[in-house]
């Protein structure tokens, strides 16, 4: 036990970040754990797609010219609180919500399971993991 107190003592930064690393890696597990919406490939929203689930876009406008996934509904990020009662016909309906990279759709996730949808997906990596699968986009 002397030894970690004289390595501590001797090596006081190094402490200090490791322990910073360990509380990060308690909360990002925590936060993983508590979550009420679930992480998905574009390959798993596929299969989730097939069974008639709605996909919500949350892109900004200014990335829609890249194209879009087939009847995914676009609200943009933004405004995504004041148009919330445009989509709770879909509340019980599996909702998979995608951006461009995957950032923002957790966020709105985080939003739609507050606002009582039953079953929520964000899909990682979001329009760019998508289109580097080789899925099918439409473009207008």
């Amino acid at each position: 036990m002397e030894v970690y107190f004289n390595f501590i003592s001797n090596n006081p930064v190094l402490f200090f970040l490791f322990f910073l690393i360990l509380i990060f890696l308690i909360i990002s597990e925590f936060n993983n754990f508590t979550q009420k919406y679930k992480s998905i490939t574009p390959q798993e929203a596929v299969f989730l797609i097939n069974k008639d689930a709605f996909l919500l876009d949350v892109r900004n406008d200014s990335e829609l010219s890249q194209g879009i996934i087939k009847n995914s509904k676009h609200i943009n990020f933004s405004s995504i609180q004041s148009n919330i009662d445009t989509i709770k016909e879909y509340s019980n309906k599996p909702t998979i919500v995608y951006c461009k990279s995957g950032v923002r759709s957790s966020s709105v996730s985080n939003i739609l399971t507050k606002n009582n949808f039953n079953e929520v997906y964000s899909m990682k990596g979001g329009f760019e993991a998508w289109v580097s699968d080789n899925l099918p986009i439409v473009k207008s």
